[in-house]
Order: structure tokens, then C-alpha cells, then sequence
């Protein structure tokens, strides 16, 4: 009988140690899956940070493209502009 209940205890102590590893497990488990939430959404702001940093330098070079774009309409523009006065200049002379 002492045997018995020697193996009896023996037992529920490994039953108990086995349920405290499954906690264990499942805590650790949850925890994991939250820290891959948090990498997940890190990585997306991540992402989002990197685009709209690549829009920034896009349109900054848009920009630049316009203005060199514009200045040298205007330099048309002056040049047409000088143009027609001489013309007409010549037409009332």
C-alpha cells in the first residue's frame, strides 16, 4: 500500500509540473504572438514612413522639374515678347 501511495504522489506531481509546462507554454505562446503583432505593425509603419518619404523626394523633384520648366517659358515668353515689339517697331518705321 505505501507503494501505492508513494506512485500516487509521484504521479500527481507530475500531472501538476506537466500543467504548470502547458501554462508556461500557452503564456509564452500569447506573449510571442504579441510581440509579432507589435513587429507587424512596427514593419508597417515602417513601410508607410518609407513611402511617404519616397513620395516626399518625388514630388521635391516634380518641383525642381516645374520650376526649370517654368523659368525657361518665361525666358520663351521674353524672347517672343521682345521678338514681337521689334516686329512692330520695323512695321510702324
Amino acid at each position: 500500500m505505501t507503494g501505492f501511495t508513494v506512485a500516487q504522489t509521484e504521479y500527481h506531481k507530475e500531472v501538476a509540473a506537466r500543467r504548470d509546462a502547458e501554462a508556461e507554454v500557452t503564456r509564452l505562446r500569447v506573449q510571442l504572438s504579441g510581440q509579432a503583432a507589435r513587429l507587424t505593425a512596427m514593419s508597417a509603419e515602417d513601410r508607410r514612413r518609407d513611402m511617404m518619404e519616397q513620395m516626399s523626394k518625388d514630388l521635391s523633384e516634380n518641383l525642381h522639374g516645374l520650376e526649370r520648366d517654368v523659368s525657361k517659358l518665361k525666358v520663351e515668353r521674353d524672347m517672343t515678347l521682345a521678338e514681337v515689339e521689334e516686329l512692330s517697331g520695323n512695321k510702324d518705321s
